[in-house]
């Protein structure tokens, strides 16, 4: 692979494995140095986009640990992120920072969690051309078997292999159902990167939290046929839910929204079933279909707790979510109420 020696826009760097997709703080305890088994690496927020008193608007501030930081950048530069997945011991290409900066000096904010409170930012770089893949890249296809990246630092590469990488982030991302914002924001970056207009602004557009739900649906499933213990792990991961749980989560290999993990392990603990009328609907494929409908609508900032949301045929979802519906009770384990003139008590607890 041919390397800028002397100058360039484009490094991969090197970050730690997050188990939480660099949107919360994570100790890794099988870390060769004893600092990293007992702290946090400062790349732990590096996609969490919106981090208070330190992000702005338009802004985000990450964090890359190197000895010496890159001097030979040009302007228009991105950087794009490389960690080696602890769970598949898989080097991956994981997301890209665009039109980036490296800070003359590292930034110090007040953050709870790290070595004596203190987060340390010394990269930024502009949110609408920055992005976590949802599918990691396998960093053998542009590397071979050698490491493409040092164990701390960086490396430059050149146009080609950076326009390479986003698109095969975009063409991974049509197979797996892609989203109409995170395809614009990885045109953008493409052109960004490039200096050319994407080619297929125009795509057409699948549902991509429905091919997600999908996707999970089958792997959870398989696991569950196997070993019926898999059941209480569902329950026991779906209890151990927060509201400030992390975003994204990564199974089997690849990133979801933490929303439709949880909405496809509802599925299947509730059998597939309709929560209103028992009913479900029966696929050619052999497989089942029923939806996610939210008690408290996103909107109006309802959570993806287990409890505020209902597994329900298409009929029953609408009819919830505009029939003329009168709630009288509601806890973590049951909602009373009156929808259309009839009555309904549902039972909202896992086992």
């Amino acid at each position: 692979m041919k390397r800028n020696k002397k100058q360039g826009r484009f490094i991969i760097a090197n970050i730690t494995w997050n188990d939480y997709g660099w949107r919360n703080i994570y100790v890794n305890p099988h870390a060769g140095h004893a600092y990293a088994r007992r702290y946090p690496g400062h790349e732990s927020l590096n996609f969490e986009f919106n981090k208070q008193g330190l992000d702005t608007e338009n802004r985000v501030f990450g964090y890359v640990q190197w000895t010496h930081a890159p001097t030979r950048l040009t302007k228009n530069t991105a950087i794009f992120f490389y960690t080696t997945n602890l769970k598949n011991h898989r080097g991956e290409i994981v997301g890209v920072y665009g039109n980036s900066e490296v800070l003359e000096r590292p930034k110090e904010t007040e953050w709870n969690g790290f070595k004596e409170n203190v987060l340390y930012s010394n990269i930024i770089a502009d949110k609408e051309l920055s992005l976590l893949f949802s599918t990691p890249l396998d960093a053998k296809k542009y590397s071979g078997n050698s490491r493409l990246v040092p164990q701390v630092g960086f490396t430059y590469i050149d146009s080609i292999l950076a326009e390479r990488m986003i698109s095969d982030e975009i063409e991974a991302l049509k197979t797996s159902g892609i989203g109409k914002d995170e395809f614009e924001k990885l045109t953008r970056i493409f052109e960004f990167v490039t200096g050319k207009e994407y080619a297929e602004k125009e795509l057409e557009f699948t549902k991509s939290d429905e091919k997600e739900q999908e996707d999970l649906v089958e792997k959870i499933s398989y696991e569950v046929s196997l070993d019926a213990n898999k059941g209480k792990e569902i329950i026991q991961d779906l209890n151990s839910l927060t509201p400030q749980s992390t975003e994204v989560v990564e199974y089997k290999g690849k990133m979801y929204k933490r929303d439709n993990k949880t909405i496809a392990q509802l599925k299947i603990l509730r059998n597939f079933k309709c929560q209103i009328c028992s009913d479900r609907i029966l696929k050619k494929d052999g497989s089942y279909y029923v939806e996610a409908a939210h008690i408290k609508r996103k909107s109006e900032k309802g959570t993806e707790m287990p409890y505020n949301i209902l597994i329900l045929c298409p009929n029953h979802h609408k009819e919830f979510d505009l029939g003329d519906k009168r709630i009288t009770e509601q806890t973590d384990k049951r909602i009373v109420f009156e929808l259309n003139g009839k009555q309904h008590d549902l039972n909202l607890t896992l086992d």
